[in-house]
């Protein structure tokens, strides 16, 4: 039960700082808010159908979440990079995939609140409408965005010490979540528009699958990523 009480306590000290001082959170919400009024001004330009409307909606929606876990990576470790306190956590007596997986819990925490609001604006300004149970989507956003913060926590482990974040992170994460944003922007369609059921858990099984992997991946290397 230690690891569980290491990684709670971890957790809890980001959000309790985040919360407090709102840096990313606002940089997130409003990146949110300004995607869903420029789509949304895109769409009374374009004369297409209401199933096309839904379709470019749904898209939009992970476009938008896409970037918005891009914007969370910058405070994974900025506040021990920035107070030179980074070696000071990798010392703690603790393991090393306490700290990878309290950092993960701390990005989908902060990810998960803008993202509700988000969904709230989608569905006012981009005019999503569901066809099916709305715990299904919640479901689908869910998985899509664990696996989103999966790709990026390893990413961001993996650019600790690198000199040109800026260009280090994009040039890892596009790659590692491409095939996630796909599967999800083509099951969030198919929930949309009612297209088809079995489609939708299969990819949503897909995502799993692939959150899975990569996380398993990252906890069996976190000891020797630590010690480079």
């Amino acid at each position: 039960m230690s690891i569980i009480t290491d990684i709670f306590q971890l957790a809890k000290k980001d959000i309790l700082l985040e919360f407090r001082k709102r840096e990313t959170l606002f940089s997130m919400g409003l990146f949110s808010f300004a995607s869903v009024l420029i789509f949304s001004t895109l769409f009374n330009f374009i004369d297409i159908s209401l199933e096309g409307k839904q379709a470019i909606s749904a898209a939009c929606l992970w476009f938008i979440i896409t970037f918005m876990v891009m914007l969370g990576l910058t405070s994974v470790f900025s506040r021990e990079l920035k107070k030179n306190s980074i070696y000071s956590l990798l010392s703690l007596p603790i393991k090393p995939q306490a700290i990878f997986l309290a950092k993960l819990f701390y990005l989908v925490v902060i990810l998960s609140f803008i993202e509700i609001i988000t969904l709230i604006l989608a569905v006012v300004f981009l005019r999503i409408t569901l066809q099916v149970n709305f715990l299904l989507l919640c479901l689908v956003l869910t998985i899509g965005t664990l696996d989103l913060c999966v790709a990026g926590c390893i990413v961001s482990f993996l650019t600790i010490y690198a000199k040109s974040k800026t260009l280090a992170i994009p040039i890892l994460f596009f790659p590692l979540i491409l095939p996630s944003v796909l599967i999800a922007t083509q099951t969030t369609t198919n929930l949309v528009l009612f297209d088809d059921p079995m489609t939708v858990i299969n990819n949503t099984l897909l995502l799993i699958f692939h959150a899975a992997i990569i996380l398993t991946f990252v906890l069996l290397v976190t000891d020797e990523l630590i010690g480079e």
